[in-house]
């Protein structure tokens, strides 16, 4: 695992296109390389609220996913999400983020 200064807050971000293996890629590096549990992903999330059609429940668990950032970041949390970056949406939330004592990477 990474060695880090015990008072710094973290927010991994995991940015690809679709189909690039971001989540396979999260569950491994994730826990064992950097120490984070923490691992909030919209794809996840709407499986969890219908595992047969998980597409019907993409907007929904998109609400969730921002809403439960939010908390985290909030609670100061180290955290990581997984997303697209496919719009500007975030780069105000990663400014903010710097802003408020977080390291995103």
């Amino acid at each position: 695992m990474a060695e880090r200064c015990s008072n710094e807050k973290r927010i991994i971000i995991i940015a690809g296109p679709n189909g690039a293996g971001k989540t396979t890629f999260a569950w491994e590096y994730l826990p064992i390389e950097v120490g984070i549990t923490t691992f909030i992903n919209a794809d996840l999330i709407a499986a969890g609220l219908s595992p047969f059609a998980p597409e019907l429940a993409a907007r929904r668990a998109g609400r969730l996913m921002l809403e439960e950032i939010d908390r985290c970041g909030a609670a100061g949390m180290d955290y990581a999400f997984e997303i697209t970056l496919a719009g500007k949406g975030y780069l105000k939330r990663i400014e903010y983020w710097r802003r408020t004592g977080y390291r995103s990477s």
